[in-house]
């Protein structure tokens, strides 16, 4: 009787990282003399399953590390400590810029108040109400010194000289304006005691409205840097930013001192 192999064979379907093929082992049966030598056969396995160790590595760190808090893995908060640097909310510069302008407007308005002598700056902050909207006066005319308690507003345009005296004599200023041919005159009554009194009353009033707005900046600031010291920032660092913060800060406000006590003396002048 001849010798007849009969071939059962099992199939062991493996699936790892990296594989492009399936190994089945064929277990080979024979009749009669010796077993034959096992030979893995190679079977293509589908590519559509597969993944490569990369793959498979980069797929598990970042499981890991999206886990965080109590439940998170070591390896997922050091992924978080290597993600790079965080880029601050803190910006000096705005904070800076922020300062400017509040002080800028400050020496604007001290420009508007009137100490007893005819000035041009006096009526700089005046609003011209006209058809389709406002416009600033010194947009709109020619502010100049007459005399020691008289200013001429010389208008660019002939229509624009009535709105011009309205808007002066309802500005709030204590200004009776008057025209006279082409051009406006204000005079500006001299100070008494009393209206000296007053305005460094509302100049006091003025200087503190401007440092109200520097420190909401600073407290901004150092809002925006609590947060920021979250993010791996140490205390010496955060130290050195509320160091500069503070710098910032304090040479505004003396600013803001210097421009009220160089108007008060202005003032008590007249």
């Amino acid at each position: 009787m001849s010798t007849r192999a009969l071939f059962a064979i099992t199939a062991r379907q493996l699936r790892r990282p990296g594989c492009s093929f399936r190994i089945a082992t064929p277990a080979i049966t024979v009749a009669s003399g010796s077993l034959c030598s096992r030979q893995p056969l190679l079977i293509p396995a589908p590519s559509s399953n597969l993944f490569s160790q990369q793959q498979c590595r980069d797929y598990g760190s970042s499981k890991k590390g999206a886990k965080k808090g109590k439940g998170g893995s070591k390896r997922g908060k050091e992924d978080d400590e290597d993600s790079g640097p965080v880029e601050m909310t803190l910006d000096l510069d705005k904070m800076t810029e922020q300062m400017e302008h509040s002080v800028g407007r400050f020496a604007e308005e001290l420009q508007a108040v009137r100490a007893g002598r005819a000035s041009p700056a006096i009526l700089n902050g005046v609003r011209v109400v006209l058809k389709g909207g406002s416009a600033s006066l010194p947009d709109l005319a020619m502010i100049a010194v007459k005399d020691a308690q008289n200013l001429i507003v010389i208008p660019n345009s002939p229509d624009t000289q009535r709105p011009i005296e309205t808007s002066i004599r309802s500005a709030g200023l204590g200004l009776n304006p008057r025209i006279e041919k082409d051009a406006i005159i204000v005079p500006v009554p001299k100070s008494t005691k009393e209206s000296r009194e007053k305005l460094l009353k509302s100049l006091g009033a003025m200087a503190e409205n401007a440092r109200v707005h520097v420190r909401k900046n600073r407290q901004d600031a150092m809002k925006r840097l609590k947060a920021d010291s979250k993010d791996n920032m140490t205390p010496d660092e955060v130290k050195a930013w509320e160091k500069d913060i503070q710098t910032v800060t304090d040479k505004y406000t003396g600013r803001i001192e210097d421009q009220l006590k160089a108007k008060q003396r202005e003032i008590e002048r007249t």
